[in-house]
């Protein structure tokens, strides 16, 4: 065995795309895929897409794993599903029609329902979210950067919506069935019974029952406060403030609050411990 393919990253469990494709060229192969009258290779992708054959050939996997192609005969060869057809056809009536199905297309997949679930509270850093579906895929370190394109991907499609501050929101168009909130005896029953529960589906407490931040009165009401750093760094960080944050946006904050230490503790000329 060579050292390359013991070196080799281990495959997550989830299908994930290329990351040596982009979010937008991804978008422009699979509505070529789609689009196809018949069955094609990565070199009929090229000369619709321009994106080169090799990083053609590398989407093809995503975009099969999704229903909207399928293996034909011959080496190497798609052919569009029905699901793909639809998809083609509503792209062809218009960009917004087009990335609408493809999202509806994506709907059921392990990634759109597990950011759904992730930010149903609400907005939430996208490190945390890229965290959330590293772990839902089961994805190493060395894979990293394909979750940032899939995150891209939902970026592109619609499904998030970017806000200041490197945050993400559900977009609300893209509507994914919520489960029924179950009380506490209904949570209990059903884990004394042994019922599985999905990974991907975390039981939150009501927003009601997390008391919500203190004002502080030094932090101008202003919707443009946000910009100013000293006024937004000024206000202490309260409980409440901190009880609303996730695990993963929690891992966030101390990774980059080191990261602060560490370049403050440089400027002022002295040494962290």
């Amino acid at each position: 065995m060579t050292s390359s393919r013991r070196n080799a990253p281990a495959p997550a469990t989830k299908p994930l795309p290329t990351d040596r494709v982009l979010a937008h060229e991804h978008l422009a192969i699979t509505r070529a895929s789609c689009a196809a009258k018949d069955t094609f290779t990565a070199r009929d992708l090229e000369q619709v897409t321009d994106v080169p054959a090799r990083r053609c050939g590398l989407v093809m996997a995503f975009v099969r794993a999704y229903g909207l192609i399928e293996q034909a005969p011959g080496r190497s060869a798609y052919r569009p599903t029905e699901a793909g057809k639809k998809v083609a056809q509503a792209w062809e009536a218009s960009e917004e029609k087009g990335l609408r199905a493809l999202r509806e297309a994506w709907q059921k997949s392990w990634f759109a329902r597990g950011a759904s679930h992730r930010l149903a509270q609400g907005a939430a850093l996208r490190v945390g979210l890229v965290s959330k579906l590293m772990r839902l895929s089961q994805a190493d370190e060395a894979q990293h950067r394909k979750v940032e394109i899939l995150v891209d991907l939902m970026v592109a499609v619609g499904m998030l919506r970017p806000e200041d501050g490197g945050y993400l929101r559900w977009n609300e168009g893209a509507t994914i069935p919520k489960p029924r909130a179950r009380s506490r005896a209904e949570a209990s029953d059903s884990v004394a019974d042994g019922a599985p529960v999905d990974p991907s589906d975390e039981s939150a407490e009501p927003a009601a029952s997390i008391p919500s931040p203190r004002p502080h009165a030094d932090l101008p009401a202003s919707g443009t406060a946000h910009k100013d750093l000293i006024r937004l760094l000024s206000p202490p960080i309260l409980l409440a403030d901190l009880a609303r944050l996730s695990a993963e946006d929690m891992v966030a904050l101390h990774g980059h609050l080191r990261g602060l230490a560490a370049i403050l503790a440089k400027l002022r000329g002295s040494s962290m411990t």
